[in-house]
């Protein structure tokens, strides 16, 4: 069970456009509508949205005329096991729970459920950055250690991981090495086995992985450690199993405002014009599932990027997936990014 998080619940007056954004704030995929006294009126899912204006409905519309008004309840006090069987028997992934007036009082989340379960995948953590983009910030602390909501950057992603059934976790030091170490520990107050490798100097964002003692036998995660995000780790590697990939790479989709009309071009004719669109674009998200096989492709002790990586594995025809974070996630690169993350935080949107 979860407490209600921020920006789940609005009110049936609320734009489609407003509850677009608490559902993108909230990270759950979904905003409960309820009346003044919490009473539950629907649900809607990001889904219900988008059939919403394919129906053409206006942005600027009632949500609580285009929510889903008899939803799926569950009474308060229902076992975890009782309510994760009643959302996979009904395909739901979201469960509000009423009482006998119908008050919304709780909601379960099967992700949240099936988080605690042991995930197969171990995860490296890429920690030993110089952070020059951050500096002076970064000459007395080393970039994974920078707080944002109060608390290192890299221990909300150690948490993240755990939470999403990660238990072995590596993080790759160079810069401030010893900081990071006596910061993290061994791992167990963020419940997992934590171990290190020093790169003894610096080489890019995957080549610490021929570092590795043991290697991995089997699929896992390799992590810019100056990330924050909620990305469900264990959808990512559900996808990356199903699609057989030797390598799964995590993108995030960026959003392009253009300030002028586009014109398509057939040779100097125009065939279309759009007025300042919004363009969206796959980008890396620093985030990657492995083969172990992978690591004999990369260099010892030579300057390795994960881009390296993937050309390698294109070179040979090596299948190599994208999978789309959906969740929130921020590079945490320059100190503008480091400003958003602590209001970001502040807003609940990693809650």
């Amino acid at each position: 069970m979860t407490s209600i998080p921020q920006n789940l619940c609005v009110p049936p007056g609320t734009t489609i456009r407003a509850t677009l954004e608490a559902i993108t704030k909230n990270g759950r995929q979904v905003a409960l509508v309820t009346d003044p006294d919490d009473r539950l009126l629907g649900i809607v899912t990001d889904g219900d949205v988008r059939k919403a204006l394919l129906r053409g409905a206006l942005l600027e519309a009632p949500i609580g005329e285009n929510m889903n008004a008899t939803p799926l309840t569950g009474r308060v006090g229902l076992g975890r096991t009782e309510a994760g069987e009643l959302m996979r028997a009904r395909a739901i992934r979201h469960l509000p729970l009423v009482d006998g007036t119908g008050r919304l009082v709780d909601v379960v989340f099967l992700d949240d459920l099936l988080a605690r379960l042991p995930l197969p995948a171990s995860a490296v953590i890429m920690a030993g950055g110089m952070g020059t983009r951050l500096r002076p910030l970064t000459e007395e602390t080393p970039k994974p250690l920078l707080r944002v909501g109060g608390r290192p950057l890299v221990e909300l992603l150690i948490e993240r991981l755990e939470r999403c059934g990660v238990g072995d976790v590596v993080v790759a030091v160079h810069h401030k090495s010893d900081m990071i170490r006596a910061q993290l520990g061994d791992g167990a107050r963020f419940g997992v086995r934590l171990s290190y490798v020093d790169e003894p100097e610096r080489l890019g964002t995957i080549g610490a992985l021929t570092l590795l003692r043991p290697r991995p036998v089997d699929a896992f995660f390799v992590i810019n450690g100056d990330i924050l995000t909620k990305c469900d780790f264990r959808a990512m590697w559900e996808f990356h199993r199903a699609q057989r990939a030797r390598m799964t790479v995590g993108v995030s989709l960026h959003q392009v405002d253009i300030p002028y009309g586009e014109f398509t071009l057939q040779g100097t004719r125009i065939s279309r014009v759009e007025e300042k669109p919004r363009k969206e674009f796959p980008i890396n998200a620093g985030i990657y599932l492995l083969d172990p096989s992978l690591i004999d492709l990369i260099p010892s002790g030579q300057y390795f990027d994960a881009t390296d990586l993937i050309r390698a594995c294109l070179e040979r025809d090596h299948p190599v997936s994208a999978h789309v974070i959906r969740e929130y996630w921020l590079d945490v690169g320059r100190p503008d990014d480091l400003r958003k993350a602590d209001r970001d935080i502040a807003e609940g949107r990693l809650d």
